[in-house]
């Protein structure tokens, strides 16, 4: 009997024995396993291209640093773990708040210098980690440095861009009114002189050719600073009645004296009515009717614009032709915007266009 009791101890202790190293080599396993990960964690966080920093949650010192990190910005020195991380990254006292109470946060636009001096832009994500009693805080940096750069270089691309331009436009409206103006005044005297003249006629002949070439070549040149050229079909709004009386807005007195010999040789019996200043114009109108009206656009007191938004604010209604030495399709664009513009001419007035005014 005490022999068979002896042998249940013995089996007791034994499978107590057997128990306890399994369990040992089960832990021990499970720890190393542990390990292994965290290794494995540890190599992807050294060796990540992205700046990285493990930092303690309580003394908010630096724990471990990944390589590109510790090449760019101020590291652990003689492997002392007592570098503040707003050493590493000098932040504002919100912003180290936000990174070591919250846990997780994006903090952006934080403008630091590497060790080489360079000024950087990153964004900090951060994300809480625990390790063994340890409370750390992931921090990683999202370098916009290049990105921001292109960016501001592309803006900066698109403003000289923007300024160009401007700069063709304006370029465009000297060539289409101020480079037209004189060559129109010069085609409307031409046009006035008697044909018949024989001692001036040979020369008169290779003007009018020069000139209507020169005006080729700046409708051509207007052509390609604004693209292809606009068409605009004018519709007559209003029908009328043969024309007996027109008003002729325009400050180039030179033109008047063309539209006034051009309009009475047409038909001596019309009334015209000349103004070289729109603001008085438009005094006038406002007691006195007429059957048609030419109007230019570029006049230094008010544009012809400005003078048909005064119409159509003060309720007079009258057929309008622009008569202008624009040739810039914009402006023809823009007579579709007034009901009572009916055509668009480019001086000089020609004869061929009486038909289509009287």
């Amino acid at each position: 009997m005490a022999k068979y009791i002896l042998m249940e101890v013995f089996k007791a202790v034994f499978f107590v024995i057997l128990s306890g190293v399994l369990i040992y080599f089960l832990v021990d396993r499970a720890l190393e396993r542990e390990r292994n990960l965290w290794r494995s964690y540890f190599s992807m966080f050294r060796y990540s291209p992205i700046y990285k920093w493990l930092v303690r949650k309580d003394g908010q010192t630096v724990y471990a640093v990944n390589l590109i990190a510790e090449q760019y910005f101020k590291s652990e020195q003689n492997g002392k773990n007592s570098l503040k991380f707003n050493e590493v990254l000098p932040l504002t006292d919100e912003e180290n708040i936000q990174i070591f109470r919250e846990d997780n946060c994006l903090i952006q636009d934080v403008k630091v210098r590497d060790n080489k001096g360079v000024l950087r832009e990153l964004d900090l994500y951060t994300m809480s980690l625990r390790m063994d009693d340890l409370e750390l805080i992931v921090i990683t940096a999202v370098d916009n440095t290049d990105l921001r750069k292109t960016l501001k270089e592309k803006t900066q691309l698109n403003a000289d861009l923007r300024k160009q331009n401007e700069q063709l436009k304006k370029y465009s409206f000297i060539n289409s009114h101020n480079l037209r103006r004189p060559l129109s005044n010069i085609l409307g005297i031409i046009n006035l002189i008697d044909s018949n003249e024989k001692k001036s006629g040979d020369v008169i002949g290779l003007l009018r050719q020069s000139s209507e070439q020169l005006d080729i070549e700046v409708r051509k040149m207007n052509d390609i600073l604004n693209g292809e050229k606009l068409t605009i079909e004018m519709s007559d709004k209003i029908k009328r009645d043969q024309v007996k009386s027109v008003l002729i807005i325009d400050d180039d007195k030179v033109q008047h004296m063309i539209n006034k010999r051009i309009l009475l040789k047409y038909n001596p019996d019309l009334d015209l009515y000349f103004f070289d200043n729109p603001v008085e114009a438009l005094e006038w109108i406002k007691h006195n009717s007429v059957d048609q009206l030419l109007l230019d656009i570029n006049m230094p007191e008010m544009k012809g614009w400005e003078f048909l938004d005064h119409l159509v604010e003060l309720g007079i209604y009258v057929d309008v032709k622009m008569l202008s030495s624009s040739i810039d399709p914009r402006d023809e664009e823009k007579c579709k915007q007034y009901d009572m513009i009916s055509g668009f001419l480019t001086k000089p007035l020609k004869k061929e266009a009486l038909n289509d005014i009287l």
